[in-house]
């Protein structure tokens, strides 16, 4: 059944759209008083939860198109009313903040979704209607107007959320060396995207919440890829290489958070380290499908409707509590193992990797007999054990140049992850 957007949610989005039309003939977008602005802080309350209807409130369908590109041009009334908002005093406002990121967050849900049978209610603009608004967002709060002293716990999860369901622009800000850019494709400038995770890098939830999502992303990437007939070593070590910079990259900015804020090497900065970037390997080896309907609510089409609990999703994954870069190795042999990358016959007398590795017991195999390795399911010690099985026990030269090509892999992307968020194009650590 579709969903329909509530009435009261309606009627608080006409009178938002007065009170603009009052606040600019009064010339008081910036400081917006008395009904007026109380009309637009319950507006945005009022659809906090409302994807729908927070996606038409920030980018209505019927002011703007899709250019051939599928970029959202948006119209006159688009426009003044992102004037409005990130031109307003929201000093006066205080709620208002965490208001307007909820809507942004709920309204963020519609990127890269498009009407389908799982999902045949969508827009056919929605995809690009919030990209657009979550561009804004981005820039808006990850920008020189704010710093992370302004940012509550709720905008923090909120704003979390936005991130998560815009995790190609946050890979593409966390490889920029290796794809020669320097703002992501959207042309959204990569600073303001380090800026925004640094605000709020200090908050685990937050931090899991973002982890998930581009979990999720890495995941549907390296699914696409390996689904090829022509997949090879090379494609998995390539999307094993994104993952870590996307890793490294918000491992750095939580550190430089902590640092800045005297915490630095603190057990919260390591169990807010470690756990997101836990969240982050699991999910980009299992996928969402690995979280139940308890530990967090996903739309259709699997991106984040609103802030996850970290404890929640931990629980439901069970992920490991060991080092995160020996888990991220870990599983990109047995990804290596499960997508039978290894050598089908013996290397000079050699055994094969695959008969070496049956003795460990983070080793399965399905009912014909194949590599079937939960990656989700290594525990530390069986992490460390896969490290160990590699550098001591392949010795099949062949079977040995594929781990090796991963380990190379991962260690880019962690020297990638670590220059993007240090570099120029890094956090203003404000």
């Amino acid at each position: 059944m579709r969903r329909k957007t509530r009435p009261t949610a309606k009627l608080l989005i006409a009178v938002a759209c007065l009170a603009l039309v009052v606040g600019l003939g009064c010339g008081l977008i910036s400081r917006m008083n008395g009904s007026a602005s109380d009309s637009v802080d319950e507006a945005l309350a009022a659809i906090g939860d409302d994807p729908q209807a927070a996606l038409e409130y920030l980018t209505p369908e019927g002011d703007g198109s899709v250019d051939g590109d599928g970029v959202w041009v948006p119209g006159q009334t688009t426009v003044d009313r992102w004037t409005m908002l990130t031109s307003r005093d929201w000093g006066k406002h205080a709620p208002g903040l965490d208001a307007l990121t909820a809507v942004t967050g709920a309204a963020s849900s519609f990127r890269n979704r498009a009407p389908s049978e799982t999902d045949p209610d969508v827009p056919t603009t929605a995809d690009a209607r919030a990209t657009y608004a979550c561009g804004r967002a981005m820039s808006y709060f990850g920008g020189e107007g704010f710093t992370k002293k302004d940012f509550t716990d709720t905008m923090k999860t909120n704003l979390a959320v936005v991130m998560a369901n815009s995790s190609q622009d946050v890979s593409t800000a966390a490889a920029r060396r290796s794809l020669g850019r320097g703002a992501t494709s959207a042309g959204l400038a990569a600073t303001d995207i380090a800026s925004l995770i640094y605000r709020f890098g200090d908050h685990q939830d937050a931090m899991t919440t973002l982890a998930t999502g581009l979990g999720q992303y890495h995941h549907n990437k390296l699914e696409e890829a390996m689904n090829d007939p022509d997949a090879g070593k090379g494609n998995l070590s390539n999307e094993y290489r994104r993952v870590a910079a996307s890793s490294f990259y918000l491992q750095t900015l939580s550190e430089f958070r902590f640092a800045d804020d005297k915490k630095k090497d603190s057990e919260e900065q390591t169990t807010t380290v470690d756990t997101s970037l836990s969240v982050l390997n699991a999910v980009s080896a299992a996928g969402l499908t690995a979280l139940t309907d308890e530990a967090a609510a996903f739309t259709t089409g699997s991106t984040i409707a609103k802030p996850l609990v970290s404890s929640q999703v931990t629980d439901a994954l069970g992920t490991s509590t060991g080092d995160p870069y020996t888990g991220l190795k870990a599983q990109s042999y047995a990804a290596g193992l499960n997508y039978g990358l290894f050598s089908t016959d013996s290397d000079k007398g050699r055994q094969r990797a695959i008969d070496t590795a049956k003795d460990h017991d983070w080793y399965h195999e399905d009912e014909n007999g194949n590599p079937a390795i939960d990656t989700t399911a290594l525990t530390g010690d069986q992490a460390s054990d896969a490290v160990t099985w590699m550098n001591d026990q392949v010795t099949n030269s062949d079977d040995k140049g594929v781990l090796n090509d991963l380990e190379e892999s991962i260690t880019t992307g962690e020297d990638l992850g670590k220059d993007s968020a240090e570099s120029n194009n890094g956090p203003r650590r404000t």
